[in-house]
């Protein structure tokens, strides 16, 4: 019996070339991933920076802390530490369904954007341990925020193909800001007031990223289950080349997928 020979199938292509079925990437996505990305500097910058800023002269020269440590610094050198993870537990915990969920990514994204520059506020004009404490509390809410929004957010919006990459560079970024955070204490270390310097960075961060963010529009996915259809269409279109139809066939498997 002859063999009967089958034609490989061949892979739908948008008009650009880009993959249809939500493969399709273009340089709007990528950059949109990226720059939600940084929200992961928040995480590492905040947690990388602090324990140097503990040696600096000028800083421990205005909380009153003697040159060794003893029972109540070290005290408050815990809680310092620690009111950022407390901060950050308790607003993934419960911002996650109430902000992000319900809200929207976008919102919650702008939202913990602005609480880690009002920590850094705090934080680098600090003039008692209780002062900076509040901060690093205020900014761990603002980090626990966009660590529930920002994956969140990259994960709805970047193509299949590229998906695990972009959500990994927010990780990455973690990494990179705890070396960042690092570098700069190293080069302040001797400045008068270095460390509000230091802590200070936190401002710029937040707030350039708030502002960039009210640029963007939210994710396809949380338009549809807002009930914003058409603008969902338009969005993810807009994400995927203005390939109209392959956006219309990944909104429809979002809609399923909701509807289950």
């Amino acid at each position: 019996m002859a063999a009967v020979m089958q034609q490989p199938a061949q892979t739908a292509e948008a008009p650009d070339g880009g993959l249809a079925g939500g493969d399709h990437v273009n340089w709007r996505v990528v950059f949109l991933c990226l720059f939600v990305a940084n929200t992961g500097f928040f995480h590492g910058y905040d947690n990388g920076v602090v324990s140097e800023v503990f040696t600096m002269p000028s800083f421990r020269e205005i909380m009153g802390w003697p040159a060794v440590d003893n029972q109540t610094v070290a005290f408050q050198k815990g809680l310092t530490v620690n009111g950022f993870n407390i901060g950050a537990a308790a607003a993934a915990i419960c911002c996650g369904h109430l902000i992000v969920d319900r809200r929207g990514r976008k919102p919650a994204l702008v939202l913990g954007s602005l609480l880690f520059a009002a920590g850094g506020v705090l934080q680098s004009a600090a003039v008692s341990g209780w002062m900076l404490i509040l901060g690093r509390l205020v900014a761990g809410v603002g980090v626990g925020i966009t660590s529930c929004a920002g994956p969140a957010y990259i994960a709805e919006v970047a193509p299949a193909k590229i998906r695990g990459a972009m959500v990994g560079i927010y990780q990455s970024n973690i990494c990179l800001a705890i070396v960042g955070a690092s570098l700069l204490n190293y080069f302040d270390h001797g400045m008068v007031s270095g460390w509000r310097w230091s802590l200070g960075v936190q401002i710029l961060l937040g707030l350039a990223t708030a502002g960039g963010l009210l640029f963007v529009a939210d994710t396809p996915r949380f338009l549809e289950s807002a009930g914003r259809s058409d603008e969902a269409l338009k969005v993810l279109a807009a994400l995927r080349g203005g390939d109209k139809d392959s956006a219309a066939r990944e909104l429809a498997m979002v809609r399923a997928e909701l509807e289950e």
